[in-house]
């Protein structure tokens, strides 16, 4: 499809412009200055053929240059007539159509051989030893080669504001060292021109810009708008050298990693003429500066990185050995905080659970930060910015804690994900540019572009490329640790299946070949005395009850052992229950065998306890039956069960207490492990079982039990459920 007339392209009027078939060399689209350059009119020259106007042996020439990807120079052997000066040809070829640039050639500014000047300054950037030195070389040597009044280097942030860092100026221009510009001084379009072709000048602001006049393809139009030496510039361009009171300015593209680093941009009083050779002495720079500033920002990178992965590898074991990643991040000597300067807290959900650390907005601001950020950008992505508060408006009752933040996610199906902060930095900046709505048209007459200190609220300092760069690291770190995490959770996971597969098997053959033997002890034992006793005698009697005394003891204990291997938390059933009702259900079971020698005083009143009514009979029985035993050789056994009127994590804490003969400090904290006895307590029967059943279903019930005991004075256990 051809463009039109009423589809406008603008050049600027320091060269001609011809759009030529290919095949045919005919006309089909010119700039509207050629007659005022002393050629024809446009109108003239449409659908004239170009072999009317040039050599054919320039004609060949064209083509020939037409067949490379490379813009390519022709020297026309003769111009029309009329057309006065030195005048040579920028061949640009795509598909079917020829872009021409008919421009004049420019005198350089010193009279020397310019190749030996461009392999000085090349080796100049080539040997910066840093980054600071390298852009201010790029800008004394900019400024002395090509006469430029002032030469600077607009550096971008991640949102793509600017600062100038480096700066070469020649007699009275105006110093804009720190001066700062918006994203919206360099539009997303001009960013985006930047990086497709990687210099531009604009010679003269007070010359009109001048149409493309004819038709002209898709392809050519792109030349014309983004590639063409004389192309237009931006409108930014025109209203800043309008209010700038200057002439000519362009820029040279610092690329690295296929993204804006920055621009080189150059101003001068007075309008500039650069040809295709100026032109090309600036690409080249370019590159070398390029790549000089890649492996600068690469080195730093690297040596950052190479810091950042000391503190993450010393986090690695800290999260390794930790029950849940909040803990691990921030729980020892070095902590996620570490990671990143300048910030001063963060924020860690880790499966649902939110955890803050160091200097934060409280939870419910946290969360409400996360809300909108993820109604606005979504969850799933990196997200950072410096101005929160001016953004997300209730942020601003925080913004002295949270005016930057820095969003990571994790694994956004587990709801894991970190959030750094960083506070409010209250500072003067100078700007060079004033959004609209804030100009005051009567003092600044319409002007944009104008040097001037505001003082800024809301803002923090920016997250720089290392601390993305660090916080991007951490993710696939962590992603690597929570793999290692599940890997090794999967492999406990078998073991832990095997265990309960062999208790299974343990549990049946406890349960039904050692009881059947067992009972059958016990049975001959009872008949032998019966049928024997006379002849057994009484030494005989007393060994054969002790054989029984040991069955029975060994049956209690398979009993326990079987009770301790069938817990199953997936089997808690939980309802609030009477304290006093599980003690009289204990208690009743008990006096129907023994005599109650013992007094139990309960508690009245005492708020209810949660949980599975037949595991917490279990931790009833066990302790009461400690208690009773215990304290079995008192003159008067006294056993107590009560509400401390204490409450851990919510949940009333309960006790039972004897006066019994107590527990020796250096035993107490054995006591629940499974199969251990006090070893003061070897006249009281017992499987070492019991505290051990009561231990696991307080856990399964997420509660605790501990203990304090006096040794001759008693003893007293003290536990709640947390479920």
């Amino acid at each position: 499809m051809k463009a039109h007339l009423n589809s406008v392209v603008e050049v600027q009027p320091h060269a001609m412009v011809l759009v030529v078939d290919r095949a045919t060399f005919t006309l089909t689209a010119v700039s509207d200055n050629t007659e005022h350059c002393g050629w024809k009119s446009p109108t003239e020259l449409i659908g004239t053929n170009l072999r009317d106007y040039f050599r054919e042996a320039t004609c060949a020439l064209i083509l020939k240059r037409g067949e490379g990807a490379e813009p390519g120079v022709v020297k026309p052997e003769q111009l029309p007539e009329t057309i006065m000066g030195e005048y040579q040809l920028i061949v640009h070829a795509f598909a079917e159509e020829l872009v021409l640039e008919l421009e004049r050639v420019s005198n350089w500014p010193h009279p020397d051989d310019y190749a030996a000047r461009l392999h000085n300054f090349t080796r100049q950037l080539e040997d910066a030893p840093t980054v600071n030195v390298l852009m201010q070389r790029l800008c004394d040597g900019l400024l002395h080669h090509l006469d430029f009044d002032r030469v600077i280097v607009l550096q971008f942030d991640q949102q793509y504001n600017g600062l100038v860092t480096h700066q070469a100026r020649t007699g009275d221009i105006p110093d804009w060292l720190g001066v700062h510009f918006t994203q919206e001084d360099v539009p997303a379009t001009a960013r985006y021109n930047q990086l497709v072709e990687t210099t531009h000048h604009f010679a003269n602001v007070a010359a009109p810009l001048r149409e493309i006049m004819g038709s002209y393809g898709p392809a050519s139009r792109e030349i014309l708008r983004r590639h063409l030496g004389c192309r237009a510039p931006n409108a930014n361009w025109i209203q800043f050298l309008q209010d700038s009171q200057l002439s000519c300015l362009g820029y040279l593209s610092l690329v690295v990693g296929g993204a804006l680093y920055g621009s080189i941009y150059y101003h001068n009083r007075e309008p500039v003429y650069l040809d295709y050779q100026m032109r090309t002495f600036l690409a080249v720079v370019g590159r070398v500066a390029q790549q000089k500033l890649a492996y600068h920002i690469y080195s730093r990178t690297l040596r950052l990185r190479q810091a950042a992965n000391v503190v993450r590898d010393r986090l690695q074991e800290y999260i390794v050995d930790s029950d849940n990643l909040a803990t691990g991040l921030t729980g020892g000597s070095t902590t996620v905080v570490d990671l990143i300067e300048d910030t001063h807290g963060v924020a860690i959900c880790s499966d649902g659970d939110l955890t803050l650390f160091g200097t934060t907005p409280n939870q419910v601001q946290v969360n409400e930060v996360v809300r909108w950020m993820i109604g606005e950008h979504g969850n799933e992505e990196l997200y950072h910015t410096d101005k929160l508060a001016l953004l997300n408006p209730p942020a601003r009752a925080y913004a002295e804690l949270a005016s930057g933040i820095l969003f990571l996610p994790l694994d956004i199906e587990a709801n894991q994900w970190i959030m750094w902060f960083k506070p409010e930095v209250v500072q003067t900046v100078t700007y060079g540019s004033a959004a609209a709505e804030e100009e005051d048209l009567e003092t600044q007459s319409s002007r944009r572009f104008y040097v001037h200190d505001d003082t800024r609220h809301g803002y923090s300092l920016p997250w720089t490329t290392d601390d993305i760069g660090t916080a991007e690291a951490l993710q696939v770190f962590l992603q690597e640790v929570v793999m290692q995490r599940y890997a090794r959770a999967k492999r406990n996971n078998e073991l832990l299946q095997q265990a309960y597969e062999d208790l299974e098997v343990f549990s049946y053959t406890v349960g039904h070949d050692l009881r059947a033997p067992l009972r059958g002890i016990a049975s001959f034992a009872e008949i032998l005395q019966e049928d024997f006793g006379e002849a057994l005698g009484e030494e005989g009697l007393s060994h054969l009850q002790h054989i029984q005394r040991n069955a029975e003891r060994m049956r209690e204990f398979m009993t326990d052992l079987l009770v301790l291997s069938r817990l199953d938390r997936a089997a808690i059933i939980v309802n609030s229950l009477s304290v006093s009702e599980l003690v009289d259900r204990v208690l009743q079971d008990r006096t129907t065998s023994e005599e109650r020698r013992y007094r139990c005083s309960v508690q009245e009143d005492m708020p209810a306890i949660r949980g599975d009514k037949n595991q917490l009979i279990t931790v009833f029985t066990n302790l009461l039956s400690n208690a009773i035993k215990y304290s079995s050789q008192e003159t008067a056994p006294e056993i107590s069960v009560g509400h401390t009127g204490e409450y851990r994590n919510g949940q009333p804490v309960f006790f039972v207490g004897d006066n019994g003969i107590g527990i020796a400090a250096d035993q107490q904290n054995r006591i629940f492990d499974l199969f251990t006895r006090s070893t003061d307590v070897e006249e009281f029967t017992g499987s070492g079982i019991g505290l051990a059943l009561v231990r696991r279903i307080l856990n399964f019930h997420e509660g605790k039990i501990w203990l304090e005991s006096v040794v001759g004075e008693g003893t007293t256990f003290y536990f709640y459920t947390g479920v």
